[in-house]
């Protein structure tokens, strides 16, 4: 069994599904990728979004949101990797609340 990598890099999902958003990327198993999606929308398919305290596309202001569950697809989903990404500090700790809940 592939055992898991841990990542940190922000990528666009190009799947279907997503069309093109950011996604924060934590880990890779095997082919696929482990993310958390980053969207605008403060809502998505009806499940409410965790507001960021700073949107971590380098020089953006408007509000960013990540995801309540992470998720995981294939790796050629995924376009390069953004530079210049980050999370503020007091967003890490939304992130790793948001990552341990895809070990359970």
């Amino acid at each position: 069994m592939a055992k898991e990598i841990k990542k940190n890099e922000f990528r666009k999902n190009n799947s279907r599904e997503t069309g093109g958003h950011p996604t924060y990327i934590f880990a890779q198993k095997g082919k696929k990728f482990k993310f958390i999606g980053i969207t605008h929308a403060n809502v998505t398919e009806g499940v409410e979004n965790i507001p960021l305290e700073k949107n971590p596309e380098p020089w953006k202001t408007e509000q960013s949101y990540i995801r309540l569950n992470p998720d995981e697809a294939h790796k050629s989903s995924f376009g390069a990797k953004l530079k210049g990404w980050f999370f503020s500090d007091k967003d890490k700790k939304k992130v790793d609340a948001v990552k341990k809940k895809g070990k359970k």
